[in-house]
């Protein structure tokens, strides 16, 4: 079976390493491991940082915590086949303070952006995403309710390729009137074309 069927099925039927603490689900991308490791008998990875542990499933991939991404990027580990994810969270936020978010590589589209405020706090005057500080011009002002999860509707997706000249971008958010010291975590998922 190719790895991107066997990647397809096993995240419908993934199933956490027998043993292991149940983990919580936000905050986490699916990562797939080098095809070395994907193929050898080892089905757990541990980051040594955290000591998070998890089961790979048949395809080599697991849902990623977003504090072990880093490293088990750095072992080779990639997102799964035709879609990436750029994970940020802004900590405690105030005021209308823009954040870097991440940066989508040439040729990229984005598929969904997914919010989740942490905070009982919600932010006033929606969240915008931009391509420059402050900007507006991919997502105008999204409502963000405290302690709350949103997906933003496709057709607020003002900007779904923002670069058509073959160049990177740099994506920023920022709240729109202000942050009320919200917590918010931001998903960006992408595809190359």
């Amino acid at each position: 079976m190719n790895r991107f069927r066997a990647w397809a099925l096993a995240a419908l039927v993934a199933v956490p390493f027998v043993g292991m603490a149940s983990q919580a689900q936000a905050a986490a991308v699916w990562l797939c491991a080098p095809e070395a490791v994907a193929s050898a008998a080892a089905r757990r990875v541990v980051n040594p940082n955290t000591n998070n542990a998890y089961g790979l499933n048949a395809a080599g991939c697991a849902l990623i915590q977003q504090a072990d991404i880093g490293y088990f990027q750095t072992q080779g580990f990639t997102s799964g086949p035709g879609q990436n994810a750029i994970l940020f969270t802004t900590g405690v936020a105030t005021g209308t303070t823009n954040f870097v978010i991440g940066t989508l590589p040439a040729k990229s589209y984005i598929q969904q952006i997914i919010f989740s405020n942490a905070a009982a706090a919600a932010v006033t005057g929606g969240i915008s995403i931009g391509n420059t500080p402050n900007g507006v011009n991919i997502v105008a002002a999204q409502p963000m309710a405290l302690s709350s999860d949103v997906a933003v509707p496709q057709a607020s997706i003002l900007l779904p390729v923002p670069s058509t000249s073959g160049a990177a971008t740099t994506l920023n958010m920022a709240a729109v009137t202000a942050w009320n010291n919200a917590n918010v975590t931001v998903t960006v998922i992408y595809g190359a074309y």
